[in-house]
């Protein structure tokens, strides 16, 4: 009965934001086939006066040789300035403290920059054993951003100390350079793979690309995922979730298309997308369309699809009272509800970097959801806040 109240009222509100879009109708979370409530809402860190901090990432470790570590958050994020500056909660995102930061001395010249993404090894990896923090993160060369390149940190006692030890890609500068790593691990064949956006190839103004290891010093050949026709489009930004049936769903944004929209695929496998040609398919909730920045993830809680959550940075399409929406899907992306973001912002003047390039780490049991991103904090400036929501079965 919940889910069919839930499909006659997202119809409803859809056939409404068609007649009237200013309105801008969201789903009431207590109208969902999933329980969805917020616990808590806590402050990683605060800007001093109008710096902007963006790209928060956050994951909880469950993989620690000690397992007295397991079930700690660390958090990190862009800062301008060559260093990274890691997180650590031990109070399940009550509170957080200042554990360590991370400078790239691998790449002789280059400094620690942009993009920063956080990772656990799940099982070993070559001579890397599971529970490894990986940071993989842009680094560039010159005053100009002549050169950059993807480089990786590893840490051994939970994120408390890394070192950069290896480079994924290198590249040109601003405008042909290597971007917004996104690591993840297929169980199946025993590969860590890391998806990032390519500016290198005078073919594309930037499309996905992936590449591979078993070792996580070998890296496979570049292979295109996302590499649009029409040379002037830049997808970018890329974020997957692995799905309930074992197959996974790539959320990316559409750079060139009004709005930069966030587009999707679908695969059983991470090294087979289709044609790289293929756009792929807009995701819309309710006639809502949002962009810029996606991030995807999915929780076994929700009934038989479980819950897919994608998330971006401001409304393509359709109004929101909390600077962007929530997309949730209960069928494995075939359709989505929006509902508010538990952590509002508004992008007025000011705060257009507010909501950029949030992140979703799920907890081992599916309950928890802790969600990142940078609103503004009073005054100027951006803080960066994550939120734990908790999903329940109804």
């Amino acid at each position: 009965m919940n889910m069919i109240r839930f499909r006659i009222l997202l119809a409803l509100i859809t056939a409404l934001n068609a007649v009237i879009p200013p309105l801008g109708l969201n789903l009431n979370p207590r109208a969902l086939p999933v329980g969805f409530s917020v616990e808590r809402v806590s402050e990683v860190f605060a800007a001093d006066g109008a710096d902007v901090r963006e790209y928060p990432t956050v994951i909880q470790l469950r993989h620690q040789p000690d397992a007295a570590d397991n079930g700690k958050l660390l958090a990190t994020f862009e800062r301008f300035g060559s260093t990274y500056e890691v997180f650590e909660s031990t109070d399940d995102a009550q509170s957080w403290h200042s554990v360590c930061t991370v400078t790239d001395t691998f790449n002789e010249g280059f400094w620690a920059e942009w993009m920063p993404f956080l990772y656990e090894l799940p099982a070993d990896v070559g001579a890397f054993p599971k529970g490894t923090v990986l940071l993989a993160a842009t680094s560039v060369f010159g005053e100009g951003v002549t050169d950059s390149t993807i480089t990786l940190y590893e840490s051994r006692d939970g994120g408390h100390s890394f070192s950069a030890f290896g480079n994924i890609d290198k590249a040109g500068g601003t405008d042909w350079g290597v971007w917004e790593p996104f690591l993840i691990y297929e169980a199946a064949s025993g590969r860590l793979f890391c998806f990032y956006s390519d500016d290198s190839d005078p073919a594309h103004s930037q499309k996905l690309v992936y590449k591979f290891t078993t070792d996580l010093v070998h890296w496979s050949e570049k292979t295109e995922c996302v590499a649009c026709a029409d040379p002037d489009l830049r997808p970018g930004m890329v974020s997957i979730a692995e799905l309930g049936d074992g197959s996974y769903f790539m959320v990316y944004e559409m750079v060139g298309f009004d709005g930069n929209p966030i587009y999707c695929k679908r695969a059983e496998r991470l090294d087979d997308w289709g044609d790289p040609a293929d756009y792929g398919t807009v995701v819309s909730a309710a006639g809502k369309v949002f962009g810029s920045s996606p991030y995807a993830a999915w929780s076994p809680v929700g009934g038989e699809c479980g819950t897919l959550i994608v998330t971006a940075d401001h409304m393509v399409r359709g109004k929101s009272r909390t600077g962007t929406d929530l997309f949730l899907s209960f069928d494995y992306g075939k359709t989505f509800a929006p509902i508010d973001n538990p952590l509002p912002y508004d992008k007025g003047e000011g705060h257009g970097r507010c909501g950029y390039s949030p992140s979703l780490f799920v907890a081992e049991d599916g309950a928890a959801i802790y969600y990142a991103n940078n609103p503004p904090q009073s005054g100027a400036g951006y803080r960066i806040a994550v939120a734990k929501i908790i999903l329940t079965e109804k």
